[in-house]
């Protein structure tokens, strides 16, 4: 963050036209610009926004079916009341640029498709594959969309899912979390 402003007050002086300006007149500056937008020079990228919910236990592949919504029951964060521990979606309170982030973990002989989806359509898709093996496997994936104000962005279990179970307990958790960049 200080590197962030450091170059934001450089930048500020450049642009004003003084390469040589001291740290007094980048504070005169920054302080200024503040004044005008009402805020830090950081306020025009909205309100903070993010979310960290995780399963609270083990998912078995019996009570799975093709699409079914992934329910992550315990919520850590949800600043701006984006996610819906009810339904497992997250509907975007404002528009931005957002990263949303999935962690599942299968566990011996298990296996799943899991797809971010984005208003019913695929975003992403990661794969747990711990089907031939006995072990954990763990897929995480990291995707940067686009949302609109109200857009719903959730996980859900994909075309390919067997075994005993998705683990999520002391040693691995499966979640989905988010937060607005800009």
């Amino acid at each position: 963050m200080l590197k962030t402003l450091s170059f934001f007050l450089v930048f500020v002086c450049v642009v004003s036209g003084n390469e040589s300006c001291g740290r007094k007149e980048m504070e005169d500056t920054i302080c200024s610009l503040c004044g005008q937008r009402g805020g830090s020079p950081f306020t025009g990228y909205g309100k903070q926004i993010a979310f960290y919910a995780y399963m609270s236990g083990n998912v078995y592949i019996s009570t799975l079916s093709k699409h079914k919504i992934f329910v992550y029951d315990r919520v850590e964060t949800n600043i701006g009341n984006g996610y819906d521990v009810k339904s497992g979606k997250f509907t975007a309170p404002e528009s931005g640029v957002y990263v949303i982030h999935t962690t599942t973990v299968a566990y011996d002989r298990s296996y799943s498709i899991i797809e971010v989806v984005k208003n019913g359509v695929i975003k992403d898709i990661g794969l747990a594959d711990a089907y031939h093996h006995d072990d954990r496997a763990a897929s995480s994936t990291l995707t940067i969309l686009n949302l609109k104000k109200g857009d719903v962005v959730n996980t859900r279990v994909g075309t390919y899912f067997r075994g005993n179970y998705l683990e999520s307990i002391t040693w691995a958790r499966m979640s989905f979390s988010g937060f607005k960049l800009m």
